[in-house]
């Protein structure tokens, strides 16, 4: 089956429709629907960049469309970054690609004009702060000076300093495989992920291993980290990868910097890029005014930075902190024991996250209490590996007195 976006880039090859070198970029890049595209008779503006952008980020990527989506993001940040361009400038900014590769999240390297595959480095890890793989590292440019790969500068121009990074040689051919499919596309990508992810995964807390554009992104969106607490492992480690992919698409980064935004500015109020999540998990990109003193973290990868914005402290957020005020739970004599089998993690996790409710406080990592005090989640390493040989993984839901703290209940949820 031919999916939207190739359909739309073979009607350009054949001739069917016209575009120019940047329509083109963003067809490859998967933006396939023709009233996505900004006009081509009228300058780009920052507005109209930070929608496309937008638009691109919550498009699905293959391993095809990932080096000309690089390009086109890094072309709507410059105008982000420094105003509206011509058409005509526009054009000759796509230019610059010509000679230009990334590192894709299979470990290859491929050209940003055409996502054609080029050759292999190897696989993709963390390390030192960023996915890597041998001297080449996700999220950034490389050009081609006398037959060897070089970092690219932020006007893509090779840095001299020091020796080649590797020699151009093309396999291409000898790969032999398909660029389509967003699911094993990116399965190093998941399984980096993964080694970064610790169980459970109930709380903020539990992403700390992970990119901190990443977790300022999750944290900053309450419904969607509400929904993220009761996915499954799997669940979790795609949706970030997938958050990861989309930052350092756009950004080049999944890391950031924490301070206040009159600092990360120079001192000075600006429309800037502020990127949020919605509870479905899809990237928004909005161009807003900074007010003084806001904390927020900067991602910042080339031009065109974006900031994550903190969210104000609320009464939620100060009762969250107080889980002193809630008795601690203890079982007694009257605790009655229950057990109930499920057929997945998920399902035992849906009860769980029925019983308490929505923004319930969390008392510790993988113990959440329902605010009115009478429900309480808890999901252990151990309660999610089964405590012995023989024993099913399962969470505990328990019923409470809320006055004193007692387990009235005790129900094991097992899969």
């Amino acid at each position: 089956m031919v999916s939207p976006a190739e359909m739309a880039v073979r009607a350009v090859a054949s001739g069917a429709r016209q575009a120019d070198a940047f329509e083109y970029l963003l067809l490859l890049a998967g933006l396939d629907n023709a009233n996505d595209e900004p006009p081509r008779g009228v300058p780009l503006t920052p507005q109209e960049a930070a929608r496309v952008l937008m638009v691109l980020l919550n498009k699905p990527v293959t391993l095809g469309s990932f080096p000309p989506r690089m390009a086109a993001c890094h072309l709507l940040r410059e105008v982000l970054e420094g105003g509206e361009v011509s058409r005509e400038e526009l054009l000759r900014r796509v230019e610059r690609f010509r000679s230009v590769a990334v590192l894709r999240p299979d470990g290859y390297l491929a050209w940003t004009l055409s996502g054609r595959t080029q050759q292999k480095v190897g696989p993709v890890e963390w390390k030192e702060e960023a996915f890597r793989a041998g001297s080449f590292e996700l999220g950034r440019f490389y050009t081609v000076d006398g037959w060897v790969f070089r970092l690219a500068d932020a006007q893509l121009r090779p840095v001299m300093a020091g020796p080649g990074l590797a020699e151009v040689y093309d396999d291409a051919d000898y790969i032999g495989r398909s660029l389509d499919g967003a699911e094993e596309a990116f399965v190093d990508l998941y399984h980096a992920m993964g080694q970064l992810l610790t169980r459970p995964l109930d709380s903020i807390a539990a992403l700390q291993h992970l990119p901190a554009g990443i977790v300022a992104l999750i944290a900053s969106s309450p419904e969607y980290l509400e929904r993220f607490r009761y996915m499954t492992r799997g669940e979790q480690v795609k949706a970030v990868s997938k958050l990861t992919t989309n930052l350092i698409l756009a950004f080049g980064t999944a890391g950031g910097t924490t301070s206040t935004l009159t600092r990360a500015l120079g001192g000075l109020e600006a429309t800037v890029p502020v990127l949020s999540l919605s509870a479905e998990g899809l990237l928004v990109v909005e161009r807003v005014v900074v007010p003084v003193g806001k904390m927020a973290t900067v991602l910042s990868g080339g031009p065109g930075a974006a900031i994550i914005l903190q969210r104000a402290s609320t009464g939620t957020d100060e009762a969250r902190s107080s889980a002193r005020d809630y008795p601690q739970d203890y079982a007694s004599a009257r605790t009655q024991n229950h057990s109930a089998k499920f057929s997945s993690e998920r399902e035992a996790r849906a009860l769980a996250r029925q019983k308490i409710g929505k923004d319930p406080v969390e008392l510790e990592p993988g113990k959440l209490r329902s605010r009115d005090g009478k429900w309480q989640y808890r999901a252990k390493p151990e309660d999610l590996q089964g405590h012995r040989p023989g024993d099913t993984p399962h969470v505990h839901v328990e019923r409470l007195d809320p006055k004193t703290g007692e387990v009235l209940e005790n129900w094991h949820l097992r899969w």
